[in-house]
């Protein structure tokens, strides 16, 4: 099982169960005092069994739980701000055996500090029994008034069989775009990881092409028959708030020097922070940014709007940037680079065995999240364990796709070794 900021996840009947998220969604809720909370799910097979222990956890925890049933991770952020609080049953991107939660404050993912209070197992008794109620939600209009108009704007859907396959085309209708879906095929946790042949194909009939994942906080873009890299996604988003007059940008450490470029030329300033979306929500806020996010999951954050990535706002954002040339513009600035992403058995330890080689080869050493190598201004390394997974991360971006791929066989080879 993985407790970190990126919530808790685990193989299910394994790792996680109904007795697990029970006793989690129970201290979450000791931890508010009550009061309200609302719940949604992704549609992993597990979820409605989980989510119905982890409303009963809320409930004993003496929170009134109001259930959105199946609804993506941006809703029930979203909704939490009105409400106070929220869990989503998921586990994001994982496959589709785990699942998980994710804990939502006041509109913000919880940090590690109320994490170890959730899963610490101390929880003093409930002065009451909270209640359970069903509950609808104002995700597509509130969006909706963010983006603006996107009218005639064609648009292909694949949602992979999550819980965006409702409200993302209801949003997308919603400003105007024409909207047809892909359908069919089994659920498909990871669009980053690829399985978009159907969108890729048909994305060529359309102006532009998104894909999401399992919960709806990950999007992918395709564009003229191809899909474009996960930080594509960020640089869209990017492009869209600084239509929108924002300046400022925090983005995690493992996101494309390209889309750091593009807001410097434009008279913008990017800070880096730690991978993991409560690392950059949390630095948006002590640094005051509007907006900021992760390339390597294609996820764009818009604080005033969520403090989470969201996939079908920046689908929608997209869609606003097709009229004037704006998506090809940015793709032409965010786009070109080669960039590597890995994934390696191992854990925290194999990173001194790579630290090493990393200092000697490179010219610049972050150590703040892994080891995160610059070899010059168009290429970097970085190494680090992963939040979600039992696994090493390896990531490097080169202007060279030869060197890249060399750099990471390199890496990999040591840490195998």
């Amino acid at each position: 099982m993985k407790a970190t900021i990126s919530g808790i996840r685990g193989v299910v009947g394994e790792d996680i169960g109904p007795r697990e998220v029970a006793g989690f969604c129970a201290g979450f809720a000791g931890m508010l005092d009550g009061g309200a909370c609302v719940l949604g799910r992704d549609t992993r097979p597990s979820g409605g069994a989980l989510a119905g222990a982890a409303a009963a956890g809320l409930a004993a925890g003496g929170a009134d739980v109001a259930d959105m049933g199946v609804v993506p991770t941006p809703v029930v952020y979203r909704e939490a701000r009105r409400y106070g609080a929220g869990v989503v049953v998921t586990s994001s991107h994982n496959p589709v055996a785990w699942n998980g939660l994710k804990f939502v404050v006041e509109g913000r993912g919880v940090g590690a500090a109320e994490m170890r209070r959730i899963t610490d197992g101390g929880r003093a008794a409930a002065r009451r029994y909270g209640s359970r109620r069903d509950a609808g939600h104002t995700y597509v209009e509130d969006a909706a008034g963010v983006i603006g108009s996107a009218d005639g704007v064609s648009v292909l859907v694949d949602a992979g069989g999550g819980a965006a396959a409702d409200v993302a085309p209801r949003l997308l209708r919603r400003i105007g775009c024409r909207v047809d879906a892909v359908c069919g095929g089994a659920p498909r946790p990871d669009p980053t990881a690829g399985g978009l042949e159907a969108l890729t194909a048909g994305s060529s009939r359309y102006d532009i092409g998104v894909a999401f994942d399992m919960d709806g906080d990950r999007m992918v873009l395709a564009v003229d028959g191809a899909v474009q890299p996960p930080d594509a996604t960020l640089g869209l988003g990017v492009a869209a708030a600084m239509r929108r007059g924002h300046r400022d940008f925090v983005f995690s450490v493992d996101t494309s020097m390209l889309v750091e470029r593009y807001v410097a030329r434009r008279g913008g300033t990017v800070a880096r922070c730690p991978v993991g979306e409560a690392n950059v929500t949390h630095m948006m806020a002590e640094r005051g940014a509007p907006a900021g996010g992760e390339g390597s999951s294609g996820g764009f954050i818009l604080g005033r709007f969520n403090w989470c990535r969201d996939g079908m706002l920046a689908a929608g954002l997209a869609a606003s940037l097709v009229h004037g040339g704006g998506v090809r513009e940015a793709l032409g600035e965010v786009t070109g680079s080669a960039i590597i992403r890995q994934k390696v058995p191992g854990d925290a330890s194999a990173l001194a065995r790579v630290q090493e080689y990393i200092r000697h080869m490179c010219s610049e050493v972050d150590t703040r999240d892994g080891v995160r190598g610059m070899m010059d201004e168009d290429s970097w390394v970085l190494v680090r364990a992963s939040n979600t997974e039992d696994v090493v991360r390896v990531s490097a971006e080169d202007s060279s796709p030869e060197r890249c791929a060399r750099t990471v066989r390199d890496v990999e080879r040591r840490i195998r070794g």
